[in-house]
């Protein structure tokens, strides 16, 4: 039997286009990394000017290689189709002198493109705010600019709400409190003046969360607790040395559900997470890497974190509501991939939607 909160959950995430069975109890999120332009210099190429796809043939993708709007549409509807029920889309504050690094205005492509799909009914997306530098925001002058561009976004009819309240997460919750001086007090003022800001556009009340290690412990004295509504992981990784091959998915596996269970017992509200992969060869990373999950693990890895939301009510977010996350849609160069390729196909969706379709 559902939750009276995973039934008013399904009501505001349904849209009339694409109705959701009335036995799926928890909502699956999918981040989204809107860094794939055309023009140079671009993620496609190192710092050579080769193009690494040539080398990595299975991770291009198959619905569109650059962030635009067919791109996007034809995102929305695969993702929609197999049961994802919202992006978690990255966005980056460049400011009124310019690009922090070169072509960073394109990072604006997948809240925008999102907001004018004629797709976007048929899933729901809200804005991380992703503060790690050069991205920082560091004066109240451009918060403010900030609030006004969230604004139109928080207008949107897709855009996620949780028992009427507007979701957003700060991506780097410990930048965040570094950008502010350490001072909780600041902290909170700009999330109270977020806040104001949308109760004066009547757009009503917000649940703001932010990011923090996986297995980070959030006691009752932490910052996280005293400033936000629920904590969540974009991605996380254990501490293993470098070496030439690769580490088993089931090692990076094994680490992501140890993590999660350190958030059982939080003050408020974990969204949890789960890694589709873990290999940034192409970039060059310093970071272990890890194998690719097939089916069967990919599998064995969403049962996992249904069977942990279903069991802990501290997971998901407040309230109640059953959610998580995954790392992500499209992080092509670092390996975190849901989106269909030329190595894996559909075969992460095809998971998603065997798992979480409710049948």
């Amino acid at each position: 039997m559902l939750t009276c909160a995973a039934l008013c959950l399904l009501s505001v995430l349904t849209a009339p286009e694409t109705p959701v069975s009335p036995q799926k109890d928890i909502l699956v999120g999918v981040n989204y990394f809107a860094g794939w332009w055309e023009p140079m210099p671009n993620k496609w190429h190192g710092a050579d000017g080769a193009d690494w796809r040539t080398n990595y043939p299975q991770r291009v993708p198959l619905l569109g290689a650059y962030n635009n709007q067919d791109t996007m549409d034809r995102e929305i509807k695969a993702a929609a189709d197999h049961g994802v029920d919202f992006f978690a889309i990255l966005w980056y504050y460049n400011g009124k002198m310019g690009e922090r690094e070169p072509n960073a205005h394109c990072l604006d492509r997948g809240v925008l493109d999102f907001m004018h799909s004629a797709e976007s009914g048929r899933m729901k997306f809200y804005v991380e705010f992703c503060n790690h530098p050069p991205y920082e925001v560091a004066t109240d002058e451009d918060w403010q600019d900030c609030i006004q561009f969230w604004l139109t976004c928080f207008r949107h009819p897709s855009y996620l709400r949780v028992d009427g309240k507007l979701v957003f997460k700060v991506h780097g919750g410990h930048y965040f409190c570094m950008q502010n001086g350490q001072d909780l007090s600041k902290c909170k003022a700009k999330l109270d003046a977020l806040r104001a800001a949308v109760r004066d556009a009547g757009l009503g009340e917000m649940l703001i969360g932010c990011g923090v290690g996986g297995p980070e412990a959030i006691f009752p004295d932490h910052w996280a607790a005293k400033l936000y509504d629920f904590t969540a992981t974009y991605m996380d990784l254990p501490q293993q040395e470098l070496k030439p091959g690769d580490y088993p998915f089931s090692d990076l596996e094994k680490f992501t559900e140890e993590g999660r269970a350190k958030h059982f017992a939080d003050p408020v509200p974990y969204v949890p997470y789960v890694a589709a992969g873990w290999n940034p060869r192409p970039w060059l990373d310093k970071r272990p890497c890890y194998s690719f999950p097939n089916k069967d693990e990919w599998t064995a890895a969403l049962e996992s974190v249904k069977k942990d939301l279903r069991a802990q009510p501290m997971l998901g977010f407040p309230g109640g509501f059953k959610a998580f996350t995954i790392y992500a849609w499209n992080e092509f160069g670092e390996g975190g991939i849901v989106a269909p390729t030329q190595g894996d196909q559909y075969m992460k969706l095809e998971g998603i939607e065997s798992v979480f379709s409710g049948k």
